[in-house]
């Protein structure tokens, strides 16, 4: 006999129960965590005027350490503060020179690397090298104008050639000298 195919059957399927909260392993009671911060906000309390003692001690050891510092400790401490401010003031002095030399711009200078002038001026030109070159113009003075200026030209003779002789066709002696031109006899109101 056939076997008769097996029809899955639904079934319920219930939803799992709500997990509970767990700390380490435990499951978590709220009397038992507040007793905890409490225990741990007591600690703080404590620890806290240690924690500026602590300070105010390893200020004091800092303090007793300078003064059993001999003068000539402290003497020796400052020189070589002197000493290294003196270096970096020449190596800067050094920078300076080796860009005005190599005509490199002052804003360029504390890039520079090298500790003598020679190394500086090389590490300029090889910077000089790489940057964009300026167009050059001709130096011209105040005083001289250029070779396409004219000479010996007053400014009158420079508008008469610019604009042309200036005509005043209202003039009677312009109007007697070209001929023609316009007369006008001013008529007075007296009634003459």
């Amino acid at each position: 006999m056939p076997e008769e195919p097996q029809v899955a059957t639904e079934t319920e399927v219930t939803p799992p129960a709500p997990a509970t909260e767990t700390v380490d392993g435990e499951p978590f009671d709220a009397a038992r965590a507040m007793k905890t911060i409490e225990k741990l906000r007591a600690e703080i309390k404590e620890l806290k005027p240690k924690a500026k003692q602590a300070d105010e001690l390893s200020a004091a050891e800092q303090k007793r350490k300078e003064a059993e510092m001999t003068e000539l400790q402290k003497l020796q401490a400052e020189l070589e503060k002197t000493q290294a401010e003196l270096k970096q003031a020449k190596l800067n002095d050094l920078r300076r020179q080796a860009a005005i030399e190599t005509k490199l711009p002052l804003a360029f200078a504390d890039r520079l690397r090298g500790e003598t002038l020679e190394e500086l001026v090389k590490d300029a030109k090889s910077i000089l090298e790489v940057l964009p070159k300026a167009p050059t113009t001709p130096a011209v003075s105040p005083t001289n104008p250029g070779a396409t200026a004219s000479t010996g030209e007053t400014v009158a003779q420079q508008r008469a050639r610019i604009y042309g002789q200036s005509a005043d066709v209202m003039s009677t002696r312009y109007a007697k000298e070209h001929g023609g031109g316009v007369i006008i006899k001013e008529k007075h109101l007296t009634g003459e």
